[in-house]
């Protein structure tokens, strides 16, 4: 069982220890002690102290806002400020994207590898020594993931370098030849790490089942980019046992609590990272600070809109946030038919279809600028809610992870439809911490008493890897086999349902045939990982198979889910009537892929330029 006790990074905790190491032997600021190396390694505790401090460094670059960066990148999620030039693909060579270099971290795994081996027998036990090996194995390969997932090709550096490690222009180190080279050195040092590391751990900790967790899913996109079938299919296989292997993990019953306090220690939880409120407040929490709107009373009576908030004075809603849910991903969250009782797509199901009548192009009450952004409207027979028939009944993982018209949020009725009191434009015009798409995110949103503001203390934990991720990595793994004659259909659609029926409380899918598991499969993982890091580096994966994981492309084609226009819903305030439209604001709807150079980011060329040993640049850049 895992044990159910996390690790709390308590920053003023561990620096004396830490820098200890990486700062020669001798700390300059208080407290004014000093500690030789005979003391960081010499003992079990103060060794994992160093470590401790490294794992949060490391696993850090996986979360916070990387969760809602990345999202923002694909059709997920939109800006309210509009996005940026990587979504136009206006990006040039000289791009740090890619995150290159992070060559003191990188140090600091190879501290813990070497001076762990070294101190084997002169303080740390031989089992002790290879655990510590083992973490800092583990992390160099979580951190390398990262360059590799994103430039495919890095600087390996598996020691403690020396002054002659370098030269004039920098390290004479060069980057590795190929995709192949990067995931080879990753893999390596996952399987070597993974029968060292403890069995269980603390929630927040390094176990064998996060080591299996990170071989599968770097085995897997190390796979879409190997050119050697030989090779990949290796890879593939690896992909499907190394989640064989995880053996304390399950999924949880209830997914939307396990993205907050209410069940932080799930045994579904891999490895989270652990923020205590003793020194931790709601600004420095991207998930929770930046997807939470911003408005008041004062606003609602001045513009007539309501209804009026009922707590903290009115001000219930005064985050910062940039980040909202589009109506692309709302459409697959299924809805389960009242006739069939099967999970179709919302506006297909027996309700929806006998009391709606969709009409393509814009409403007479659409506003004149914004009639040619609507795609199509649908007007409501009956007297039903056109809100009830989009949002009841939905996949339970929509609730848990968005808000929407119609709903209790922080107390509060939740209205958006126009004149709503967190309507898209509400503040008098889009823009700045509204959502522009109608939708909020609620997903990894703690009850933070009384409200979300900034100073108010608040514990979190940024989920990097569970159990439910580790399945869908198997499900893909065998879908891929599966076209190459090596995987059955039936048993990645099995996978499938184990995150589709435990989570989303949908019935299991019949799918059969490769095409239609493909289908699901990517719908699954779409709406079962959002706002956890995944969805463009999946579509990066899906690109480079082609054929059913991408509208039929060739493998390496163009990524249609990364130049579609994001989306929002626009809904009367008697709720008879809505559109789609697509968001302009922001130049958001102008999307553009390159499918010659986008699959690699670039090698920042100016890091080339001072230092050639870091060439040749990426293909395309």
């Amino acid at each position: 069982m895992k044990i159910k006790k996390a690790i709390r990074t308590l920053w003023l905790a561990v620096p004396a220890v830490l820098w200890a190491v990486s700062s020669c032997n001798v700390m300059d600021t208080q407290p004014f002690e000093s500690y030789d190396e005979a003391t960081v390694w010499g003992s079990k505790a103060t060794a994992d102290a160093f470590v401790t401090g490294t794992i949060s460094d490391v696993m850090y670059g996986y979360v916070n806002g990387n969760q809602t960066t990345w999202e923002e990148r694909t059709g997920n999620s939109v800006h309210s400020n509009g996005t940026g030039g990587f979504v136009r693909d206006e990006m040039d060579r000289y791009d740090g994207s890619g995150g290159f270099g992070d060559f003191g971290n990188i140090r600091r795994c190879n501290l813990i590898i070497e001076k762990a081996a070294e101190y084997s027998g002169n303080g740390l036990s031989e089992s002790e020594s290879r655990e510590l090996v083992a973490k800092g194995k583990f992390l160099r390969a979580a951190l390398y993931y990262r360059q590799a997932r994103t430039m495919g090709r890095f600087v390996w550096v598996d020691r403690v370098l020396s002054p002659a490690d370098t030269t004039a222009n920098g390290l004479a180190l060069p980057t590795t030849k190929s995709t192949t080279e990067s995931y080879t050195y990753l893999i390596k040092d996952l399987q070597e790490a993974i029968p060292d590391l403890p069995e269980t751990a603390v929630s927040g900790g390094l176990s064998r089942d996060a080591g299996n967790a990170f071989l599968s899913e770097i085995a897997l996109q190390g796979a879409a980019y190997e050119p050697d079938q030989t090779k990949r299919k290796e890879w593939l296989h690896l992909a499907v046992s190394a989640v064989d292997n995880i053996k304390n993990s399950s999924l949880a019953s209830s997914y939307g609590n396990i993205f907050t306090e209410q069940d932080s220690y799930s045994s579904e939880l891999i490895f989270c990272i652990y923020r205590n409120k003793a020194n931790t407040t709601t600004e420095g929490i991207a998930p929770m600070q930046n997807v939470m709107p911003n408005t008041n009373n004062d606003v609602l009576n001045r513009s007539g809109y309501g209804p009026l908030f009922q707590t903290n004075g009115g001000q219930p809603f005064i985050g910062w946030l940039w980040w909202a849910p589009t109506q692309n991903l709302i459409d697959e969250y299924e809805v389960i038919d009242e006739a069939t009782q099967q999970g179709v797509r919302w506006d297909e199901s027996t309700q929806f279809r006998n009391h709606v009548t969709i009409t393509q192009g814009a409403p007479a009450w659409a506003t004149e600028g914004e009639a040619d952004e609507v795609l199509f409207h649908g007007t409501v027979t009956g007297d039903v809610s056109v809100s009830d028939l989009m949002y009841k009944n939905r996949d339970a993982r929509f609730q848990a992870s968005i808000v929407h018209d119609d709903d209790t949020w922080w107390n509060e009725e939740i209205r958006l439809t126009v004149n709503g009191n967190l309507w898209r434009k509400v503040n008098g015009g889009l823009g700045p911490h509204i959502g522009l798409t109608n939708y909020y995110f609620r997903k990894g949103v703690y009850n933070v008493q009384p409200r979300i503001l900034a100073g108010t203390p608040s514990d979190y934990h940024y989920v990097v890897m569970r159990y439910g991720r580790a399945l869908l990595n198997k499900a893909e793994a065998i879908l891929w086999l599966a076209g190459m004659g090596e995987g059955n259909v039936a048993d990645a659609v099995a996978v499938c349902n184990q995150t589709r029926t435990v989570h989303g409380k949908l019935p299991p899918s019949t799918a059969s045939t490769l095409e239609d598991a493909w289908k699901l499969y990517q719908r699954e993982r779409r709406i079962e990982l959002v706002m956890e890091n995944d969805y463009y580096w999946s579509l990066l994966r899906w690109g480079k198979h082609g054929g059913p994981a991408n509208y039929g492309a060739e493998p390496g084609g163009k990524i249609r889910e990364l130049t579609v226009s994001p989306t929002y819903i626009e809904i009367t305030n008697d709720r008879k009537s809505f559109y789609v439209g697509e968001v302009t604001h922001g130049n958001a709807r102008t999307r553009a892929f390159r499918e010659e150079r986008r699959y690699l980011l670039p090698i920042p060329q100016g890091q080339i330029e001072r230092n050639p040993n870091l060439g040749p640049q990426n293909p395309g850049w």
